[in-house]
Protein backbone atom coordinates (compact mmCIF):
# COMPACT_ATOMS: atom_id res chain seq x y z
CA UNK A 1 0.00 0.00 0.00
CA UNK A 2 1.65 3.59 -0.96
CA UNK A 3 2.32 6.12 1.66
CA UNK A 4 -0.39 8.25 1.89
CA UNK A 5 -0.59 12.16 2.56
CA UNK A 6 -1.93 12.94 5.66
CA UNK A 7 -4.25 15.99 5.69
CA UNK A 8 -1.89 18.12 7.80
CA UNK A 9 0.91 16.44 6.12
CA UNK A 10 3.85 18.59 4.57
CA UNK A 11 3.65 19.25 0.92
CA UNK A 12 6.84 16.77 0.83
CA UNK A 13 7.59 13.20 1.97
CA UNK A 14 10.67 12.35 3.60
CA UNK A 15 11.56 10.42 0.23
CA UNK A 16 10.29 9.21 -2.66
CA UNK A 17 10.00 5.74 -1.95
CA UNK A 18 10.92 3.29 1.25
CA UNK A 19 12.43 0.28 1.08
CA UNK A 20 9.91 -3.07 1.94
CA UNK A 21 12.62 -5.85 0.74
CA UNK A 22 15.34 -5.91 -1.74
CA UNK A 23 12.95 -5.81 -4.80
CA UNK A 24 9.73 -3.97 -3.72
CA UNK A 25 9.65 -0.73 -2.78
CA UNK A 26 6.85 1.99 -0.97
CA UNK A 27 6.09 4.91 -3.05
CA UNK A 28 5.36 7.90 -1.12
CA UNK A 29 3.19 10.82 -2.71
CA UNK A 30 5.83 13.01 -3.94
CA UNK A 31 6.52 10.61 -6.54
CA UNK A 32 3.61 12.27 -8.31
CA UNK A 33 3.44 14.04 -11.00
CA UNK A 34 1.63 17.41 -12.63
CA UNK A 35 -1.31 15.05 -14.10
CA UNK A 36 -2.18 14.29 -10.34
CA UNK A 37 -1.85 12.38 -7.26
CA UNK A 38 -2.67 8.63 -8.60
CA UNK A 39 0.34 8.99 -10.86
CA UNK A 40 4.09 9.38 -10.89
CA UNK A 41 6.45 11.41 -12.31
CA UNK A 42 8.96 9.64 -15.12
CA UNK A 43 11.88 11.02 -12.54
CA UNK A 44 11.71 8.93 -9.84
CA UNK A 45 10.82 5.59 -11.01
CA UNK A 46 13.60 5.80 -13.66
CA UNK A 47 15.75 6.97 -11.09
CA UNK A 48 14.93 4.17 -8.89
CA UNK A 49 15.22 1.49 -11.81
CA UNK A 50 18.57 2.78 -13.12
CA UNK A 51 19.88 2.46 -9.43
CA UNK A 52 18.32 -0.91 -8.92
CA UNK A 53 20.18 -2.19 -12.50
CA UNK A 54 23.71 -1.03 -11.44
CA UNK A 55 23.29 -2.57 -7.59
CA UNK A 56 22.30 -5.43 -8.61
CA UNK A 57 24.99 -6.08 -10.77
CA UNK A 58 27.74 -4.16 -9.40
CA UNK A 59 31.05 -3.84 -11.39
CA UNK A 60 33.60 -2.07 -10.60
CA UNK A 61 35.39 0.68 -12.80
CA UNK A 62 31.89 0.58 -15.36
CA UNK A 63 30.62 3.81 -16.47
CA UNK A 64 26.41 3.79 -17.31
CA UNK A 65 26.80 5.30 -20.87
CA UNK A 66 23.34 4.90 -22.10
CA UNK A 67 20.19 4.20 -20.55
CA UNK A 68 16.23 4.26 -22.44
CA UNK A 69 13.62 4.25 -19.95
CA UNK A 70 10.13 3.13 -21.36
CA UNK A 71 6.87 3.91 -20.14
CA UNK A 72 4.12 1.08 -20.60
CA UNK A 73 1.37 3.52 -19.14
CA UNK A 74 0.48 5.04 -15.72
CA UNK A 75 2.87 4.44 -12.85
CA UNK A 76 0.56 4.55 -10.00
CA UNK A 77 1.78 5.99 -6.61
CA UNK A 78 1.70 2.25 -4.99
CA UNK A 79 4.01 -0.55 -4.15
CA UNK A 80 6.17 -1.19 -7.04
CA UNK A 81 8.60 -4.25 -7.31
CA UNK A 82 11.71 -4.34 -9.34
CA UNK A 83 13.48 -7.22 -11.52
CA UNK A 84 16.75 -6.62 -13.77
CA UNK A 85 18.96 -9.37 -15.54
CA UNK A 86 22.30 -9.27 -17.41
CA UNK A 87 21.72 -9.57 -21.16
CA UNK A 88 24.81 -9.46 -22.61
CA UNK A 89 28.34 -9.11 -20.64
CA UNK A 90 32.20 -9.21 -21.97
CA UNK A 91 35.06 -7.65 -20.47
CA UNK A 92 34.47 -4.44 -21.85
CA UNK A 93 31.04 -4.25 -21.98
CA UNK A 94 27.52 -4.91 -20.20
CA UNK A 95 24.06 -4.84 -21.44
CA UNK A 96 21.39 -4.32 -18.28
CA UNK A 97 17.93 -4.85 -18.41
CA UNK A 98 15.07 -3.81 -15.66
CA UNK A 99 11.26 -3.91 -15.41
CA UNK A 100 9.00 -1.80 -12.66
CA UNK A 101 5.92 -3.78 -12.20
CA UNK A 102 2.70 -3.04 -10.19
CA UNK A 103 1.13 -6.02 -9.19
CA UNK A 104 2.76 -8.27 -11.17
CA UNK A 105 1.97 -6.07 -14.50
CA UNK A 106 4.84 -4.33 -15.94
CA UNK A 107 4.70 -0.81 -16.29
CA UNK A 108 8.31 0.65 -17.46
CA UNK A 109 11.33 -1.24 -18.83
CA UNK A 110 14.66 -0.02 -19.46
CA UNK A 111 18.00 -1.32 -20.72
CA UNK A 112 21.73 0.20 -20.02
CA UNK A 113 24.72 0.13 -21.82
CA UNK A 114 27.49 -0.01 -19.45
CA UNK A 115 30.89 0.28 -20.56
CA UNK A 116 34.60 -0.37 -19.04
CA UNK A 117 35.11 3.38 -18.06
CA UNK A 118 37.71 5.10 -20.30
CA UNK A 119 41.25 5.39 -19.96
CA UNK A 120 42.34 8.64 -17.69
CA UNK A 121 45.25 9.44 -20.49
CA UNK A 122 41.61 10.22 -22.85
CA UNK A 123 41.93 13.72 -24.32
CA UNK A 124 38.67 15.71 -22.85
CA UNK A 125 37.03 17.01 -25.83
CA UNK A 126 33.19 19.22 -25.98
CA UNK A 127 31.84 20.71 -28.47
CA UNK A 128 32.45 24.26 -28.37
CA UNK A 129 28.86 25.65 -28.83
CA UNK A 130 27.78 23.82 -26.22
CA UNK A 131 30.48 24.69 -23.69
CA UNK A 132 29.78 27.18 -20.83
CA UNK A 133 31.37 29.85 -19.43
CA UNK A 134 31.76 28.85 -15.44
CA UNK A 135 27.93 28.93 -14.71
CA UNK A 136 26.99 31.43 -17.25
CA UNK A 137 25.28 30.33 -20.52
CA UNK A 138 27.41 30.90 -23.64
CA UNK A 139 26.46 33.52 -26.05
CA UNK A 140 26.60 31.29 -29.04
CA UNK A 141 23.32 29.46 -27.65
CA UNK A 142 20.16 30.82 -28.80
CA UNK A 143 18.78 32.98 -25.46
CA UNK A 144 15.87 33.17 -23.54
CA UNK A 145 15.80 36.22 -21.91
CA UNK A 146 17.61 37.07 -19.16
CA UNK A 147 20.63 35.23 -21.56
CA UNK A 148 22.75 34.21 -18.22
CA UNK A 149 21.74 31.57 -16.13
CA UNK A 150 24.10 31.85 -13.35
CA UNK A 151 24.46 29.66 -9.92
CA UNK A 152 23.83 31.58 -7.03
CA UNK A 153 23.28 30.25 -3.68
CA UNK A 154 22.39 32.97 -2.21
CA UNK A 155 18.76 33.60 -4.09
CA UNK A 156 16.10 30.96 -4.21
CA UNK A 157 13.42 32.26 -6.90
CA UNK A 158 9.95 30.89 -5.46
CA UNK A 159 8.53 28.87 -8.11
CA UNK A 160 4.38 29.72 -9.16
CA UNK A 161 3.53 25.93 -8.33
CA UNK A 162 0.01 26.94 -8.71
CA UNK A 163 0.62 26.78 -12.67
CA UNK A 164 0.30 23.19 -12.57
CA UNK A 165 -2.37 21.29 -11.64
CA UNK A 166 -0.88 18.87 -9.02
CA UNK A 167 1.91 20.46 -7.07
CA UNK A 168 2.44 18.26 -3.78
CA UNK A 169 4.29 15.49 -5.52
CA UNK A 170 7.44 15.98 -8.15
CA UNK A 171 7.32 19.89 -8.22
CA UNK A 172 7.23 20.25 -4.78
CA UNK A 173 9.97 17.46 -3.85
CA UNK A 174 12.63 19.33 -6.38
CA UNK A 175 14.21 22.75 -5.81
CA UNK A 176 14.26 24.87 -8.74
CA UNK A 177 16.02 27.89 -10.01
CA UNK A 178 15.08 29.27 -13.44
CA UNK A 179 16.25 31.98 -15.69
CA UNK A 180 12.87 32.79 -16.64
CA UNK A 181 10.71 34.79 -14.89
CA UNK A 182 7.66 32.54 -15.07
CA UNK A 183 9.31 29.10 -15.09
CA UNK A 184 6.71 26.37 -16.63
CA UNK A 185 5.06 28.97 -18.73
CA UNK A 186 7.63 29.99 -20.54
CA UNK A 187 7.36 29.17 -24.46
CA UNK A 188 10.80 28.62 -26.14
CA UNK A 189 14.42 26.98 -24.84
CA UNK A 190 14.47 26.80 -21.38
CA UNK A 191 17.33 26.84 -18.91
CA UNK A 192 17.10 25.91 -14.89
CA UNK A 193 19.19 24.44 -11.97
CA UNK A 194 17.46 21.31 -10.54
CA UNK A 195 18.10 19.24 -7.44
CA UNK A 196 16.50 17.11 -5.03
CA UNK A 197 14.99 17.96 -1.57
CA UNK A 198 14.63 14.41 -0.55
CA UNK A 199 16.75 11.16 -1.33
CA UNK A 200 15.10 8.71 -3.55
CA UNK A 201 14.83 5.99 -1.13
CA UNK A 202 14.43 6.27 2.49
CA UNK A 203 17.85 6.17 4.65
CA UNK A 204 20.31 5.56 1.61
CA UNK A 205 22.35 7.69 0.14
CA UNK A 206 21.92 8.76 -3.16
CA UNK A 207 23.98 8.06 -6.57
CA UNK A 208 25.25 10.67 -8.96
CA UNK A 209 23.85 8.55 -11.93
CA UNK A 210 20.46 8.11 -9.71
CA UNK A 211 20.18 12.36 -9.32
CA UNK A 212 20.91 12.18 -13.14
CA UNK A 213 18.02 10.43 -13.89
CA UNK A 214 15.85 11.65 -11.25
CA UNK A 215 15.67 15.19 -13.12
CA UNK A 216 16.45 13.83 -16.74
CA UNK A 217 12.55 13.64 -17.18
CA UNK A 218 11.30 17.43 -16.95
CA UNK A 219 13.58 17.94 -20.30
CA UNK A 220 10.38 19.30 -21.93
CA UNK A 221 9.30 20.54 -18.66
CA UNK A 222 11.22 23.52 -18.73
CA UNK A 223 12.40 23.39 -22.82
CA UNK A 224 8.37 23.14 -23.61
CA UNK A 225 7.29 24.95 -27.21
CA UNK A 226 3.90 23.16 -27.71
CA UNK A 227 1.24 25.07 -26.41
CA UNK A 228 -0.69 22.59 -24.22
CA UNK A 229 -4.38 24.48 -24.19
CA UNK A 230 -4.70 23.50 -27.86
CA UNK A 231 -2.27 20.20 -27.69
CA UNK A 232 -2.08 17.06 -25.77
CA UNK A 233 1.61 16.35 -25.36
CA UNK A 234 3.24 13.37 -23.21
CA UNK A 235 6.73 11.19 -23.54
CA UNK A 236 6.81 7.62 -23.43
CA UNK A 237 10.38 7.10 -22.75
CA UNK A 238 13.63 9.04 -21.38
CA UNK A 239 16.80 8.35 -23.22
CA UNK A 240 19.87 9.50 -21.16
CA UNK A 241 23.56 9.86 -22.96
CA UNK A 242 25.93 10.06 -19.91
CA UNK A 243 29.82 10.72 -20.97
CA UNK A 244 30.51 11.69 -17.20
CA UNK A 245 29.02 11.65 -13.66
CA UNK A 246 27.80 14.63 -12.09
CA UNK A 247 29.63 15.82 -9.15
CA UNK A 248 27.41 18.05 -7.30
CA UNK A 249 23.65 17.65 -6.25
CA UNK A 250 22.44 21.29 -8.29
CA UNK A 251 22.16 20.07 -11.92
CA UNK A 252 21.50 22.15 -15.03
CA UNK A 253 19.31 21.66 -17.66
CA UNK A 254 19.24 23.45 -21.03
CA UNK A 255 16.78 22.20 -23.31
CA UNK A 256 14.68 22.86 -26.36
CA UNK A 257 11.76 20.72 -27.88
CA UNK A 258 10.97 19.99 -31.80
CA UNK A 259 7.54 19.40 -33.54
CA UNK A 260 6.34 18.72 -36.95
CA UNK A 261 2.52 18.23 -38.39
CA UNK A 262 2.34 14.74 -39.05
CA UNK A 263 4.89 13.60 -37.50
CA UNK A 264 5.55 13.70 -33.53
CA UNK A 265 7.46 15.98 -31.21
CA UNK A 266 10.88 15.45 -29.72
CA UNK A 267 12.87 17.15 -26.87
CA UNK A 268 16.43 17.17 -26.21
CA UNK A 269 18.72 18.67 -22.91
CA UNK A 270 22.24 19.23 -21.96
CA UNK A 271 22.66 18.31 -18.85
CA UNK A 272 25.63 19.25 -16.64
CA UNK A 273 27.22 20.42 -13.35
CA UNK A 274 28.79 23.24 -11.81
CA UNK A 275 31.43 22.58 -13.73
CA UNK A 276 30.79 21.38 -16.74
CA UNK A 277 28.08 19.10 -19.29
CA UNK A 278 28.03 15.65 -18.43
CA UNK A 279 25.13 14.19 -20.17
CA UNK A 280 22.45 14.84 -22.94
CA UNK A 281 18.72 13.54 -22.58
CA UNK A 282 16.03 12.89 -25.56
CA UNK A 283 12.35 12.61 -25.27
CA UNK A 284 10.50 11.71 -28.02
CA UNK A 285 6.97 12.87 -27.46
CA UNK A 286 2.99 12.10 -28.62
CA UNK A 287 1.11 14.78 -29.53
CA UNK A 288 -2.78 15.13 -30.29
Amino acid sequence: MALKQPREAPLIADSFYERIDEKTYVSTWSTAGPWGPKAQHAGPPSALLSTQMMNDHHRPDFHPARVTFELLGQIPVDDLTVRTSVEHSTHRTDLLSGTLLHHDRAVAIARMWRYKAAPSALDRVREPRLQQDGLAFDDSVAPSAPLVLAFDESVTPPVPLELTSHTDGYISAMEWRFAESEPFTTFGPGKAWVRPRIPLILGEPDTPFGRLMLIADSCWSIARRIDMMKHFAINTEITVHCHRLPESDWLRLDGTTVASPGGAAVSHATMGDRSDDCAFVLQSMFVA
